[in-house]
């Protein structure tokens, strides 16, 4: 049986972080389940504190193993804890009973980024509600080559659900955050960042759009999506085609088919 005294700190610390203000305060975000963890390993991201469940950490699974000796390797804490306990962290998930304590990382700007990136793609994400759909932006992102993820508002990439969705991304694509969407704009303008919005309707067609050689694509959040305020200032402001019947895409999607369209539009 695993000893209280050992466990209930970090247990108590793992709950916090599920916060913003937990996350804020601590300075700290977790990770769960087996994938996120190789993942971060290759990416060498240092991890702080390991949480194993008790009979997870028994498992006769090479893959388990495999895990638990690296970390133990590299001295990072491993602690163990109660099935019940680990059962109340990962709330019926089933991607492995172990979670980790990781350092918020040290964001940076938008003109530091840009500073390396020829031309610099930027995917923003205004105010999204769903943590899911902002951790499936960040996988977006990368996946299209962008330069950051750009956080405004309440988007919150390091919240628990975020960093699953992300599958791994998280720990390679650079974030920026603002939270005020009217500095981002100001930036932009200044770096010569071209300020594209997405409106169901009104905006140029998607295949007929011509975009600049760096692009900022802002997406708003899942109910009502970019205020007509914001898009008014925006540079370009594109509709997506779709069938009759249906209001709009997801986040997500219209994401990942804009930024597709922008690749595929610099290649020409």
């Amino acid at each position: 049986m695993a000893d209280e005294s050992n466990w209930r700190g970090v247990v108590e610390m793992l709950r916090r972080v599920a916060t913003p203000k937990g996350r804020a305060a601590s300075g700290f975000y977790s990770i769960e389940g087996i994938r996120l963890h190789e993942r971060a390993l290759r990416a060498s991201v240092p991890i702080q504190q390991v949480v194993v469940g008790e009979s997870w950490e028994k498992r006769p699974f090479s893959r388990t193993h495999t895990l638990l000796q690296t970390l133990k390797k590299s001295n990072t804490p491993v602690t163990i804890v109660p099935d019940a306990v680990m059962d109340g962290l990962v709330n019926g998930r089933s991607l492995g009973s172990i979670l980790s304590l990781i350092k918020l990382p040290q964001l940076p700007t938008i003109f530091e980024l840009i500073a390396e990136a020829d031309p610099p793609l930027l995917l923003v994400a205004v105010d999204v509600v769903d943590p899911g759909n902002v951790g499936a932006m960040v996988r977006t992102a990368h996946a299209s080559g962008c330069t950051a993820l750009v956080t405004v508002g309440v988007s919150d990439p390091f919240h628990p659900k975020a960093v699953r969705n992300s599958m791994g991304s998280i720990f390679k694509l650079p974030i920026v955050s603002y939270k005020d969407v009217a500095d981002l704009l100001t930036d932009l303008h200044s770096a010569r960042i071209e300020r594209v919005g997405t409106a169901v309707t009104g905006g140029t067609p998607l295949p007929n759009a011509k975009f600049e050689k760096g692009a900022a694509v802002l997406l708003g959040n899942e109910y009502f999506g970019l205020p007509d305020d914001l898009t008014t200032q925006l540079d370009t402001l594109v509709t997506i085609p779709m069938v009759s019947g249906i209001d709009s895409f997801s986040v997500n999607a219209a994401a990942a088919i804009i930024l597709y369209e922008i690749q595929r539009n610099n290649e020409l």
